[in-house]
């Protein structure tokens, strides 16, 4: 699946494979990309030579670790012991059975994990799209209290400019 995202100055796409491992590439400017902070601050990710935008998807298993400690009941897919992914890299075999479903907005990221309850955001959060309380941006994924549910009732999530929804 492709999705795409953001405005004209700072897109941002993704792409979720078949075994369900989380892609992205495009403007890091806000973060949107999930990688983690760096030395880059509010103004996002910086890459090689100081660049804010990534022009080759990279791998963002953070999405999948987290959606693994949100709900233990699906099993790591690593085995009795577990190994973890950890970050850009591997996100195993069963990474597939974490998430349900992407969005992008304008400057943000939003991922709906396939417990239907959780809902992950990164990214610019000024306007309260991310759904965590006085978070300008967010560099590396977190559950969003706002948009996640007790009960496993959400279908899709949606993002556009600046608003994410349900």
């Amino acid at each position: 699946h492709a999705y795409t995202g953001g405005f004209a100055t700072s897109g941002h796409s993704a792409l979720l494979d078949a075994n369900g491992h989380l892609y992205l590439s495009g403007c890091d400017r806000w973060q949107q990309l999930g990688l983690g902070s760096s030395h880059g601050g509010s103004s996002g990710y910086t890459w090689e030579n100081g660049r804010l935008w990534q022009e080759e998807f990279r791998r963002n298993g953070f999405v999948v670790d987290l959606l693994k400690r949100l709900d233990g009941g699906f099993g790591d897919g690593f085995g009795a012991g577990g190994s973890g992914s950890g970050g850009i890299g591997h996100c195993g075999d069963m990474s597939r059975r974490y998430i349900r479903d992407v969005a992008l907005g304008g400057d943000h990221t939003v991922v709906l994990s396939s417990n239907r309850k959780d809902v992950i955001t990164f990214g610019k959060g000024g306007e309260g799209q991310l759904g965590l309380t006085s978070k300008p941006w967010v560099s590396a994924p977190m559950r969003s209290k706002v948009l996640s549910s007790k009960s496993p009732n959400i279908a899709a999530v949606c993002a556009f400019k600046n608003c994410s929804m349900t």
